[in-house]
């Protein structure tokens, strides 16, 4: 196969996995030599989750994609947060473009300010200024739909259904309350590389019981938590309430979980505390 003949094409078919071993072979070595070629594969990977996200892929194609990026639990994490960032972009983009029609009235006022030069350097100022403004709010939107996102997935791990599961490459951890534990040192989670999902194990002990409880989880040294709802308890011998959270979410730090009890009419009620250290 030549470098010239390499085309689009025949790079899509290759991140599909269609081609012969010896083809394959060949861009892979392209890939690893050939700085154009690399950047073509990567921005023809974006195209081709962009369009799977999109739903225009045929369903052979949506199979093979399946198959190469949404293997592991994590692959297909990561492409649902993938997709809900994209349909925020999208709603963000059709709003915008529901304003073009003033676009006309601003061109005439720059053309305005051009010929009128005493008034241009103080509103100029006062644009830049806007501009930062409207920089930040619009990180912090980004920000607030990532986060927004990841709670829905732990969610969605925590759920009955997803629990009954159990994942290999999980690694489980009991913890006692803050209250009870008192002075002893905090318990030590060492997650390994291998590992994809740490599941906690937090006993209630307080008499009173409730259908579900929410866990808030935050790492100490930053502001953000993130809470996670209906999750329910288990009386194996034990009452307890279990949560798995992805290792990836994990980095090294102080954390704490603050446990509420939630009662039939939607209040919360008792808390419990608890408190862990990870390393890796």
């Amino acid at each position: 196969m030549k470098e010239d003949s390499v085309t689009d094409a025949l790079l899509r078919e290759f991140l599909l996995g269609k081609l012969t071993d010896e083809d394959r072979e060949r861009i892979e070595g392209l890939f690893l030599t050939d700085s154009q070629t690399r950047e073509r594969v990567l921005a023809l990977e974006q195209d081709l989750f962009d369009d799977y996200l999109e739903d225009g892929l045929s369903q052979g194609d949506k199979e093979r994609f399946v198959s190469r990026y949404a293997r592991t639990d994590e692959q297909r994490r990561k492409l649902r947060i993938t997709g809900a960032i994209k349909d925020w972009a999208v709603r963000e983009a059709r709003a915008s473009h529901q304003a073009a029609p003033t676009v006309s009235v601003w061109r005439r006022i720059w053309l305005w300010l051009r010929f009128n030069p005493r008034f241009f350097i103080p509103i100029a100022v006062t644009t830049v200024v806007a501009a930062v403004f409207a920089i930040v709010w619009l990180n912090g939107r980004i920000e607030q739909r990532k986060h927004f996102a990841i709670e829905q997935e732990l969610a969605q791990l925590n759920s009955p259904v997803s629990l009954r599961e159990a994942p290999p490459d999980t690694i489980s951890v009991d913890l006692r309350p803050v209250a009870v534990r008192g002075a002893e040192k905090q318990t030590e989670i060492n997650i390994p590389t291998e590992s994809h999902f740490v599941e906690l194990h937090l006993p209630w002990i307080q008499s009173e019981r409730y259908s579900t409880y929410q866990a808030e989880v935050r790492r100490l040294r930053d502001r953000k938590s993130f809470k996670i709802p209906n999750l329910q308890a288990q009386n194996n011998g034990r009452y307890t309430i279990r949560l798995r959270l992805p290792a990836q979410l994990l980095t090294t730090g102080n954390y704490q979980i603050n446990l509420t009890g939630v009662a039939a009419n939607g209040t919360l009620s008792f808390s419990e505390e608890y408190s862990f250290v990870v390393t890796r």
